[in-house]
């Protein structure tokens, strides 16, 4: 009976661990545009891969293009770490299943360990393909 109880416990525990890390789809546009920026500051790629399209670009801080699977290993490698974000202002225009989310981005970070503090404008935009929302480019812009 005590075995019996351990496997029970040991499988409800199991499904608890496994519905806390289940991946959360986005609502709408906007949230899918804010879920990004929420994985980017939690340091969560698997979140992330789940949120991009496969043809997924960001425009970085210097105009250069990074792919999403970049993206990806340079956040789940430690080099990009967002330590702080706040977003706001943000500005949303809906096209049917396309979203283009506008804001700010309060954020400071270390990018290959050189430090970030500022204010980035950014620009997001979300598409619905098969039923999910991802994103698809982002951009970012520092504010002078």
């Amino acid at each position: 009976m005590k075995t019996f109880t351990l496997i029970i416990l040991g499988l409800a525990f199991a499904f608890v661990a496994k519905a806390q890390t289940s991946n959360v789809q986005p609502m709408d546009g906007p949230d899918c545009s804010n879920l990004f920026f929420k994985a980017l500051l939690e340091k969560d790629a698997k979140a992330l891969e789940n949120l991009i399209s496969n043809d997924f670009s960001v425009v970085g801080l210097q105009g250069q293009p990074i792919e999403g699977r970049a993206l990806v290993q340079a956040v789940l490698q430690g080099i990009i770490v967002v330590d702080s974000g706040m977003l706001s202002a943000a500005r949303t225009r809906s096209y049917g299943d396309v979203v283009v989310v506008n804001g700010m981005w309060d954020v400071r970070a270390r990018i290959e360990n050189n430090g970030f503090q500022g204010v980035l404008s950014y620009m997001s935009v979300c598409v619905k393909s098969g039923g999910r929302w991802k994103v698809v480019a982002v951009q970012f812009t520092p504010v002078q």
